[in-house]
């Protein structure tokens, strides 16, 4: 039998759940009423005046709390002398507390099947399968639907993913958002949730995943930093999910590490709409999405927004801000005491009503168990200290609760960004302290970090480990980098120290702007002056030769199916040379030396890797070629050698803007176009039905740009492209069915939060 926590409703809608079990079960229509002091009765039904049927509905967390309060109740239900009057609760009740309960209100209930305790309603829950369905909330939270879950296929990073969505089920509060964005998702196929930092996009996305995951999809797959897995884990006849969190956030802006992501996102987009049995599901910044679209041509032209669904706190009402708040508090055991406090005189309400009112505060503040370090007195005071200053929840938490070897650990990990390989860290934070210690009166080991690391998990960062036991770091959200970057602006002396102990090229540019004109971008970047450009330059010179990478992805072993982390990036030096010479080579002169000498001294040494390649030709279109030592020969030899994909020869193509007369001679030779129609054949047998036609335009881009004619190929792929297409109408659309929407009046809402907060304490 299903044993689902009623607790996990709120009192309004453990009442609402009440009435429409026992609608179904008594098959008669059960008045709901605006909720106020309601004098005995919540619910009521009745043919007659003589047949007066009073039903009240009781969330309480134990027998002692219930019997408190139906004492008091059952003179009220006295005075009202119904015909029969039944009670639903949220204790499990055994037959003597039945007895008990049946004692206390006689002769109105008439016996004790008119006793619904919470087996009672979970055995009518079994029963009415569309009651169930409605409150998706309550069943996304059981042990049954975690086992179906858990039995579904999960690919690379998502079982991490997993792990957070199972985490949040319990803080959910059921608003129309969820029926809004199911309802374009099954439209589109995909949907874009949008809104302001930290109003509950990625909860919401989340929820959607683990909704239909329960009902009939069979696979997710969470996309983390870039399109390409979705790519890489589509599968033919499979029900799919892929859940893209943040897809316009800190990785696609540093788009010299994306080239033409925009475009694969809108073609993997394309992809989806074809596939019956595909969806899509990505969350933004409202803002982020905003810039995406002036600087991307891409979404300008497909106008992926056509699927958004915009979170809105306007659209929150008073009722759905106390569960929130109301939830956050409930499940994180707060000390009654505080709770007191927090419900005198309605204290509650200076929340709900407060303009800078945003879920992550609250869920900052529980994290943080601000209740441990402030007199219950105080609490209601200091929570309305957070909302009226967002940042001093972590400003307060930065300055007052860490000692400075974790204050500064934090802001080596803002330079390197996250996720990032725990060893990797330690080993910039032993750099930085290993030069700097003396000014802090401490040295680096093992046993401090170690000691760090436990003081910032669960409040600034959190630890993930792979199947490997490889430990990364990341943000406990996202709110803390965008704290830690506003914090450092104006810090010349902190941003010169972490400057000159950089050990990874990420820490030179990932936050770091030259430019001081205020815009999107610029406000979540650090300013650097000309003295701080030439203090990034002289390290850099001084460390070039031990630069290392930290950029970190998650990734998946398709033999063992086993996730690990890939600190894949080895391959980077032309793009860092060149992302410095555009960031800081108008400002300082020493960038002009550095990117010239370091070119020369690796300019034989390029590798397959189609963004270093990219990388290198934008060094050579914008240096002066007379200042380089190679020959032309050297540089078209490396970029043949590289020959593997259909991709290279475009991306070779783009030497012809810079050695146009030594390109005709090379393009024009046997051997050229031999290797050029060898690589074209390898990559129509090789292809995928879902890439035929991406395949078949980038044949039609070489065939424009070599001398070469693939007119029998692109033939032949045009016609596996129709066969394809047939295929997939053939396929019948995937239903997602959507629960029934709730019907709900409007109500005294401060009745009804009155009575929220009051179960807080009851």
């Amino acid at each position: 039998m299903i044993d689902y926590d009623l607790l996990i409703l709120s009192p309004n809608e453990f009442e609402n759940i009440s009435r429409d079990l026992l609608q179904c079960f008594l098959g008669t229509y059960i008045e709901s009423f605006a909720t106020g002091r309601d004098g005995g009765i919540d619910l009521r039904s009745s043919t007659d005046d003589s047949k007066k049927i009073i039903i009240q509905a009781k969330r309480y967390k134990d027998l002692t709390s219930l019997l408190s309060n139906l004492r008091l109740e059952a003179k009220k239900v006295a005075d009202l002398g119904p015909s029969r009057y039944i009670l639903t609760t949220s204790v499990a009740l055994t037959p003597s507390n039945k007895e008990t309960i049946l004692n206390l209100f006689s002769p109105f209930i008439l016996d004790t099947t008119d006793i619904f305790g919470k087996n009672d309603l979970n055995n009518l829950l079994g029963q009415y399968e569309d009651v169930e369905r409605k409150y998706y909330k309550l069943w996304l939270s059981s042990t049954n639907t975690l086992q179906r879950i858990l039995h579904s296929k999960i690919y690379n990073q998502s079982a991490f993913e997993l792990e957070e969505i199972h985490a949040q089920v319990q803080l959910y509060v059921q608003n129309d958002s969820f029926h809004e964005a199911l309802k374009i998702l099954r439209e589109n196929r995909y949907v874009i949730v949008s809104g302001i930092p930290g109003i509950g996009k990625t909860t919401l996305s989340r929820i959607l995943v683990l909704y239909l995951l329960a009902d009939e999809f069979q696979e997710f797959i969470f996309l983390n930093n870039s399109i390409d897995d979705g790519y890489q884990f589509f599968m033919d006849g499979k029900k799919q999910i892929f859940f893209f969190d943040d897809f316009l956030g800190k990785n696609f802006f540093e788009s010299r590490n994306l080239p033409r992501e925009d475009n694969k996102i809108v073609k993997f987009i394309e992809k989806i709409k074809r596939s019956p049995d595909k969806l899509l599901i990505f969350s933004t910044r409202e803002y982020i999405l905003n810039q995406a679209k002036y600087a991307f041509e891409a979404f300008r032209i497909n106008n992926i927004e056509i699927a958004k669904c915009v979170l809105d706190l306007s659209s929150y009402t008073n009722i759905i801000k106390a569960q929130i708040i109301y939830n956050h508090l409930f499940f994180a055991e707060v000390p009654m005491e505080h709770l007191t406090n927090l419900c005198a005189n309605k204290n509650y309400w200076k929340l709900i009503s407060h303009p800078n009112f945003n879920p992550r505060i609250i869920e900052t503040v529980v994290n943080q168990k601000v209740w441990l370090t402030c007199d219950a007195k105080d609490f209601s005071k200091i929570l309305v200290g957070y909302f009226d200053n967002p940042e001093s929840v972590w400003l307060y938490a930065f300055e007052n609760s860490l000692d400075r070897f974790s204050q500064y650990a934090l802001l080596i990990l803002l330079t390197m960004g996250t996720p990032v390989l725990l060893e990797d860290w330690e080993y910039a934070v032993k750099e930085f302290f290993s030069v700097n210690g003396y000014k802090f009166t401490t040295n680096f080991d093992s046993f401090v970090f170690s000691k760090s690391i436990r003081e910032l998990e669960n409040t600034f960062i959190r630890t993930q480990k792979d199947s490997y036991s490889k430990i990364a770091i990341e943000y406990q959200n996202p709110s803390i980098q965008d704290f830690l970057i506003n914090y450092i602006k104006g810090k010349n002396d902190i941003i010169g120290t972490l400057l000159e102990t950089a050990v990874f090229s990420t820490q030179f540019l990932r936050i770091f702007t030259t430019d001081n004109i205020l815009n999107e971008s610029t406000k979540r970047k650090v300013f650097l002056d000309p003295s701080l450009v030439d203090v990034a330059i002289d390290r850099i010179y001084s460390i070039i030769g031990k630069l290392r990478s930290s950029q970190l992805y998650r990734a998946v072993s398709s033999r063992a199916n086993e996730e690990f982390w890939w600190s894949g990036d080895n391959n980077f030096i032309f793009k860092f040379l060149n992302n410095v010479r555009k960031e800081f080579g108008a400002v300082s002169t020493k960038t002009d030396s550095l990117v010239y000498q370091e070119f020369n001294a690796r300019i034989d040494s390029l590798s397959n890797d189609s963004s270093e390649q990219r990388a290198y030709i934008d060094l050579l279109s914008n240096l002066e070629l007379q200042r380089l030592t190679f020959t032309e020969d050297q540089v078209f030899d490396n970029f043949m050698d590289a020959f593997t994909w259909v991709d290279d020869i475009i991306q070779f193509g783009e030497l012809q803007k810079v050695f146009p007369k030594k390109f005709d001679e090379v393009t024009k030779e046997p051997d050229f176009v031999s290797m050029i129609q060898d690589v074209v054949t390898r990559g129509i047998e090789e292809v995928d039905d879902s890439e035929l036609a991406s395949l078949k335009e980038q044949i039609e881009l070489i065939e424009a740009k070599f001398t070469v004619s693939f007119r029998e190929e692109v033939g032949d792929l045009t016609l596996k492209e129709l066969e394809y297409e047939k295929y997939l109408e053939s396929l019948d659309l995937t239903a997602i069915r959507a629960p029934s929407w709730a019907s709900k009046e409007k109500t005294d809402e401060e009745e009804t939060i009155r009575q929220i907060f009051q179960s807080l304490v009851s």
